[in-house]
């Protein structure tokens, strides 16, 4: 078995032009022989939200490796992330607000991922495509983030990638936003396949260039993408 994993974050248009930070975080890591990924974005009504999606997406790496001494599953991982990053800001967290999107893949296939806010969950197992994100309840600009979520505002997975070509696809609404549900095992593939054929530097470049080039280039919010994939 084979893994691969990539990444990537461009600042949005309107970012761009009020020369603004990205408020998206990306995290792309290797570990215990296996993958660790993360995408978290900021909101960005908050001052220092780019600090607290950058906080969330390191903190991943350390939650996952700590799970690994007590196999620990994703429900107990993403509430330990939770508390370790409220105590990171001291509980005054406002300034601060994230989603979190995180998975991990470990060496013997077994996928644990979960997300808590906006952007999109893709999970291939099995060779089933499947939408983990729920539906979007109440007005399209509310979310949910790390600091407020209660332990069933999270979306959590747990599945074996045994087949070629199963993996996981994370990215934030301002990639998410612009997809309809018929474009998604496409794009998720398109990804795959992408990765397959290349490496993760030249995928994470074609990743950028389409991020850059987005076909809505009037949507103005940060776009951020890492996934993880069964390649042999």
């Amino acid at each position: 078995m084979k893994l691969a994993a990539t990444g990537c974050s461009v600042v949005g248009p309107a970012h761009q032009k009020d020369n603004q930070p990205n408020q998206d975080a990306v995290l792309v890591q290797g570990i215990c022989k296996g993958w660790c990924i993360a995408v978290c974005d900021g909101l960005g009504s908050r001052k220092l939200s780019h600090k607290g999606s950058r906080l969330a997406a390191n903190l991943i790496r350390s939650a996952v490796k700590r799970s690994k001494a007590v196999d620990c599953n994703a429900e107990t991982i993403s509430l330990d992330l939770q508390k370790r990053w409220l105590d990171a800001v001291e509980q005054n967290s406002s300034p601060y607000e994230t989603t979190c999107l995180w998975a991990s893949v470990d060496s013997e296939g077994l996928l644990k991922s979960a997300q808590v806010g906006d952007g999109l969950l893709l999970v291939k197992s099995g060779g089933e495509f499947l939408v983990i994100t729920p539906e979007r309840s109440g007005f399209s600009n509310q979310t949910q983030t790390l600091s407020q979520a209660k332990y069933d505002d999270w979306s959590i997975v747990e599945a074996p990638l045994n087949q070629v070509g199963d993996g996981v696809l994370l990215m934030t609404d301002g990639i998410s936003d612009d997809l309809i549900p018929e474009q998604l095992e496409p794009f998720f593939d398109a990804v795959y396949r992408q990765l397959k054929q290349t490496n993760r530097r030249r995928c994470k470049a074609w990743l950028t260039q389409e991020l850059a080039e987005w076909s809505t280039p009037l949507h103005g919010d940060d776009k951020s993408i890492a996934g993880i994939f069964r390649t042999e």
